[in-house]
């Protein structure tokens, strides 16, 4: 019996030390800190990868891309059907950093300001370009930062699309 309690006690604590505090900054990255989304606005079903993990993204749907939390996203890249459309990828809240081409500066006017933190949208428009949304309820400049939209190195033809 002393051997049960003493378990009991060892796996509480773990998950006091170690649990608890890994799912409390999971669950506070989606709602606090510096936050990137993307808006898939194609008509294919996208996918953005990384390394180990992936989020799927219906069209018209937006994902979140870099948690709160984290200073800067590991490289990254969108997928979809029938082939890749952007790799090389490092999503961080003042840069985009793209494979082969200058780093995207974005200016501090494109985040919104929320309770907890800032958010910055991206998007995936239809023609296969990423490029910055203008968040809710801001005054944007028309024009995109330097650099951006970023084009696809492929023809994207969105309507081509394979619905599974």
């Amino acid at each position: 019996m002393q051997t049960l309690i003493r378990i009991a006690r060892i796996v509480a604590l773990l998950l006091l030390v170690v649990a608890i505090p890994y799912g409390a900054a999971s669950i506070g990255g989606r709602f606090g800190g510096n936050r990137i989304y993307l808006t898939n606005n194609t008509k294919c079903h996208v996918v953005l990868m990384e390394q180990h993990d992936g989020t799927a993204a219906l069209p018209g749907e937006t994902i979140l891309v870099k948690p709160g939390f984290l200073d800067r996203t590991p490289m990254m890249l969108i997928a979809f059907d029938s082939g890749i459309l952007l790799g090389g990828l490092h999503f961080s809240e003042d840069r985009l950093q793209v494979r082969d081409f200058n780093d995207i500066v974005v200016p501090a006017s494109w985040l919104e300001q929320t309770t907890f933190g800032t958010k910055l949208i991206y998007e995936l428009n239809a023609r296969g370009q990423l490029l910055l949304r203008a968040g809710n309820g801001t005054e944007l400049p028309t024009a995109q930062p330097p650099g951006l939209p970023v084009q696809t190195r492929i023809d994207f033809q969105g309507e081509r699309c394979v619905h599974s």
